[in-house]
């Protein structure tokens, strides 16, 4: 069975995002839904694809071609989370 045809177009527009650098927060955000939304869409994914991860979702959405081979690159990733390791500025507060 094809399971390509058996995800909705919003669980395609969701495993697009997986593909990005972006928690699950961040995809809600920019989809206008809440994060629990996202989060039940992802599940629908996983069950679909018979997949338990993020990676084995994108593996076989791209096996399907149902995500770019080029979205996603781990060079993204690696630089999102170089970003996240650099100190934050201290922030001075008055004395007085």
């Amino acid at each position: 069975m094809d399971t390509t045809h058996a995800l909705t177009r919003r669980e395609r527009v969701i495993l697009a995002h997986l593909a990005l650098p972006l928690t699950l927060s961040e995809i809600a955000a920019s989809l206008y839904v809440t994060r629990n939304t996202v989060k039940s869409q992802v599940r629908s994914i996983y069950m679909k694809l018979g997949v338990t991860d993020r990676e084995s979702a994108l593996a076989a959405g791209r096996d399907r071609g149902v995500v770019p081979t080029d979205l996603g690159l781990p060079e993204v990733e690696q630089s999102r989370r170089r970003l996240m390791e650099l100190p934050r500025p201290s922030v001075q507060t008055s004395t007085r």
